[in-house]
């Protein structure tokens, strides 16, 4: 059985297809064989999260129950060096990282193994190692599938789709073969040796077989929802054109509440540079599920992120900074201490504006590893969050005149409001407002306006007039009692086009246990029991991964729900998460700010949970499910009290 999966059309699909019929011309019937025979996975243009390479044209993986063999036309040597080509090879099982390249014979240099191709961005043209590209995917790929708990020996291959045939024993030209192919993957490395004859495999067979059960070879099918972010990456508005007149001559401002369309304006402006003109975007955030959600529609669009194609770069805040000091010798051989980040966010500051590290070294750097460090334009999500040092870095490195940021106002909750205006002249800034709410529907538009105004939350953003409806549940029993409410929402969701991925879970600290360095939500122990698949984002080793499935339903703790989105959102114990805020900010005390403002501690408790608050009730775009834990609650009364006044579209269920 051989399984394919992909973005059909792309250039990684179309050779992915070829690897399939080689594979099939050498090993007739291999297609359609029983999986527990053969069984034969192949997944193009491959995302992979929080590694050095992100993405993978085409990743290969293979295991049979009884030996294939097949005659080496490349030389394949044994552990000891010893050219085994005179019997044929054995082929039990592989892994492989494949490279596509579209270039012409006029865009690839070849010296033995080593393959050059050309590459024009932005009017530039230089030669790259397409062979060094591919080592590093190899290395990424191990990586991947040793964190799956798989510890397989992976190789790879290049493929040239448009030579008619090329010299490199690891590469293969157009119209390749099944023996050309197999033969190109075992010519790197050396193979195993079992009685003079080689021996093609990838390692121990539960280890192979959790390969091929990789959430790598799942297809990710787009909800309609998931459709509709698609088509709104490449509409037009007067919005996205006021951007893309801004960008270049300025640092530019977003500013706009929750829910104004400031990441999907961003990543429209990144993704329209790309199409258009090849260019390469980094987006910054510090949020890693909101970071999992963007890769997933990177990965459903096959939007690439190189130095050489362009495209879109996700990545977050923290892991971003921590690769440039390295580069900047601030770190040592012992395991980083995250708590050290903000003294190297200033040293690393202090090092540029002494002169120890040059404008030409941070070019050197750029130069030396593009992948990581080479972007046209840089984006923050959520800037008014950033803390002076990271600031003031991320401007020393890159050009102000490249960076457009996101400032959501009222939405400061990791300390101080971020100044990003500091040294940057007021003719090399602008800022750009958004004032109209795009993503919660008119009911839910006017529910979170009102309640922020009896708050004194100071949200305030314009209902959208073309987004009529929306629903609002107030649930005041547990979730775990609420099962029919539960297949309700699922089956309106399907009803509506959508599918469980399109549903966001919100829960406290309370809903979340943790052994080791693993963390298991509540809410997903709940849904496994009702037969529900889920993402559970509170585990940071999931957050590096997207939801795979249409049919997981996403799990994000609150602090980690700014920035996301869903057709229906749960707000799982509302009224204690903003409880727990609320005694976390008497506990800290008042800020200089706040003192100087002459606010007391129980209004500026207050102010800061419904902060948090709204941040959470700003995620739905459909239906808004809000748990009580205690309806009798200060924050559960405010809840119903105005929910009783919006009965034409609220369910209040007991």
């Amino acid at each position: 059985m051989i399984e394919l999966v992909g973005t059909e059309g792309s250039s990684e699909y179309k050779a992915a297809l070829m690897v399939r019929d080689a594979l099939e011309s050498a090993w007739p019937g291999i297609s359609s064989s029983p999986v527990d025979e053969d069984d034969v996975k192949i997944a193009a243009s491959v995302k992979i999260s929080g590694y050095r390479v992100q993405d993978i044209d085409i990743v290969l993986a293979g295991r049979f129950s009884r030996p294939r063999h097949v005659r080496p036309t490349r030389v394949v040597r044994g552990g000891k060096g010893n050219r085994l080509n005179n019997r044929p090879l054995v082929v039990e099982s592989f892994v492989v990282a494949l490279e596509v390249k579209d270039q012409d014979d006029r865009g690839v240099r070849v010296n033995d193994d080593q393959v050059q191709v050309r590459y024009s961005r932005s009017g530039k043209i230089e030669w790259k190692s397409a062979t060094d590209q591919n080592v590093d995917q190899l290395h990424t790929l191990k990586a991947y599938f040793s964190d799956q708990h798989a510890d397989v020996f992976v190789r790879r291959c290049m493929i040239f789709p448009s030579l008619p045939d090329i010299t490199a024993p690891s590469a293969v030209a157009s119209n390749f073969s099944g023996q050309q192919l197999i033969s190109a993957i075992a010519s790197p490395s050396p193979v195993l040796e079992r009685q003079g004859q080689g021996v093609l495999s990838a390692g121990s067979p539960p280890a192979v077989e959790k390969v091929l059960a990789s959430p790598l070879f799942r297809p990710v099918r787009p909800t309609r929802l998931d459709r509709e972010r698609m088509d709104r990456l490449a509409t037009k508005s007067p919005a996205l054109e006021e951007l893309l007149d801004r960008l270049g001559s300025g640092t530019v401002f977003l500013r706009g509440y929750g829910g104004t369309g400031k990441t999907v304006l961003l990543l429209q402006a990144a993704y329209k540079q790309f199409k258009a003109e090849g260019r390469r975007t980094l987006i910054l955030t510090y949020n890693l599920a909101l970071a999992a959600d963007m890769r997933r529609l990177m990965a459903l669009m096959a939007i690439p992120s190189s130095p050489d194609d362009g495209g879109i770069e996700i990545a977050t805040v923290m892991s971003f900074f921590y690769k440039w000091f390295s580069r900047l010798h601030l770190l040592g051989e012992e395991e980083l201490d995250y708590s050290d980040y903000p003294a190297l966010c200033d040293e690393a500051v202090k090092m540029v504006a002494s002169g120890a590290v040059t404008t030409q070294d941070i070019e050197n750097i750029v130069t030396a590893e593009p992948e990581t460090f080479d972007f046209d334009h840089v984006f923050v999500d959520e800037g008014q969050d950033w803390p002076r040092g990271e600031t003031a870095f991320l401007k020393a490195v890159y050009d102000p005149s490249r960076l457009c940021v996101a400032d959501g106002i009222d939405q400061v909750i990791r300390g101080q409001r971020a100044d990003w205006r500091a040294k940057i002249p007021r003719g090399e800034r602008t800022t750009q407002g958004l004032a109209t709410c795009l993503r919660l529907k008119r009911n839910l538009s006017l529910f979170v306006e009102e309640l922020a105004a009896k708050t004194g939350t100071g949200w305030d953003a314009r209902a959208n007039p073309a987004a009529g409806g929306g629903r609002l549940i107030v649930l005041c029993k547990p979730y775990d009692r609420a099962k029919e409410l539960h297949d309700r929402l699922v089956e309106d969701l399907r009803g509506d086009g959508n599918a469980p991925v399109d549903m966001l879970f919100c829960v406290p600290p309370r809903g979340v246990t943790r052994d080791g360095s693993t963390a298991v939500s509540g809410m997903s122990t709940l849904l496994s029991s009702w037969g529900q698949d889920s993402w559970d984002g509170v585990d940071a080793g999931e957050r590096l991964d997207f939801a795979r499935s249409s049919e997981q339903a996403r799990i994000v703790q609150y602090a980690s729900c700014r920035g996301l989105e869903g057709w229906t959102v749960v707000l799982d114990g509302f009224d204690e998460f903003l409880e727990g805020v609320e005694a976390r900010k008497r506990a800290d005390g008042l800020t200089q700010e706040e003192g100087e403002a002459l606010l007391d501690i129980e209004t500026a408790a207050t102010r800061e949970a419904w902060q948090w608050g709204m941040i959470a009730l700003t995620r739905p775009i459909d239906t808004l499910v809000i748990q009580l834990k205690e309806p009798s609650s200060k924050y559960a009364r405010q809840i119903l009290d105005l929910a009783r006044s919006f009965e034409d579209f609220t369910e209040i269920t007991r």
